[in-house]
């Protein structure tokens, strides 16, 4: 399938962003903890990047051709920590203008520097997505600005309608779908199915589900895109969590004496060096599933 953009769509900036490579999982996380696994494709949120030392770990994640980085805008943290403080829902906290949130333009700063210098380096760079569509477009437009570069406009199905959708799919070669993982599991994966069906208008376009574990109910659409999750250590937080996958499918629970809390052999390992092996454990399993994901989409419907 030919991917070459039509005249009037904007391609977005991502060095390493190949648009005819298959999906990608890319797993979310501080940039050393990400950085100490071997999966291909890292997400790393500007929230994150909090000291010289973390510029220094995304910039040995930049340099190392074996990856691909997604830099997140670190939103998600900022919106979040203003309605606990405030007594408000997310929802109500993404249609207030950027100005009004605590941490903002300490954030806005921090964002700015790191798309100059990281941007052709980056897979991609998820812009600030905040005030509703109308100051999500100046918004876009003062990064485009600031930095010579173009970020992923992010698509939020509950606050922007269907028509913006339209918009940014016509705009942009890449966009972003938000606020899925709040979403209870049989209205996100309509609302991913919605999604695949507008995007066939747009054969060039690459959908980023934030938020969304590639999980067996996507195999059936044939979306190009990718995907993003901190699931992958959430069995180091909640060890009952902690399963086996098959085919995208989570199946059997892993037996108690496996958990962290439990783990221990015949050479007295510490709770930390079994948290250790257990957090390599579970960075393993994430590079399976992004080979289990390779292997399932050349089998039932390459790009």
């Amino acid at each position: 399938m030919s991917t070459a953009l039509p005249a009037g769509v904007k391609a977005t900036t991502g060095g390493r962003f190949d648009r005819d490579a298959p999906r990608a999982y890319f797993i979310s996380g501080e940039p050393e903890r990400v950085e100490s696994t071997q999966h291909a494709h890292v997400l790393v949120a500007v929230n994150e990047v909090k000291s010289g030392k973390h510029v220094d770990t995304l910039e040995r994640l930049c340099d190392d051709e074996s990856r691909t980085v997604l830099l997140d805008s670190g939103i998600f943290n900022l919106t979040m920590g203003h309605a606990r403080a405030h007594g408000l829902t997310m929802d109500e906290v993404l249609k207030l203008h950027p100005s009004e949130l605590d941490g903002w333009d300490s954030l806005l700063d921090r964002y700015l520097g790191l798309v100059v210098r990281f941007g052709d380096r980056l897979w991609g760079f998820i812009e600030l997505d905040l005030g509703g569509a109308t100051v999500k477009r100046e918004t876009r437009a003062m990064i485009e600005r600031e930095t010579g570069r173009v970020p992923m406009p992010v698509y939020h199905p509950f606050l922007d309608g269907w028509d913006y959708f339209d918009e940014l799919a016509q705009g942009y070669d890449r966009l972003c779908s938000a606020n899925l993982v709040k979403a209870a599991a049989p209205i996100r994966l309509r609302l991913i199915h919605t999604a695949y069906e507008r995007a066939r208008a747009y054969p060039y376009l690459w959908q980023h589900l934030l938020g969304v574990f590639p999980n067996e109910n996507l195999l059936g659409l044939p979306m190009r895109g990718s995907f993003d999750s901190s699931s992958w250590v959430t069995s180091l937080r909640w060890m009952p969590s902690w399963r086996a996958w098959s085919n995208l499918k989570m199946t059997a629970h892993f037996p108690p004496d496996l958990w962290t809390s439990k783990a221990s052999d015949a050479s007295g390992l510490s709770t930390a060096g079994s948290r250790d092996r257990a957090e390599a454990m579970t960075a393993a399993s994430a590079v399976f599933v992004q080979s289990t994901l390779d292997a399932l989409r050349e089998d039932t419907h390459p790009c």
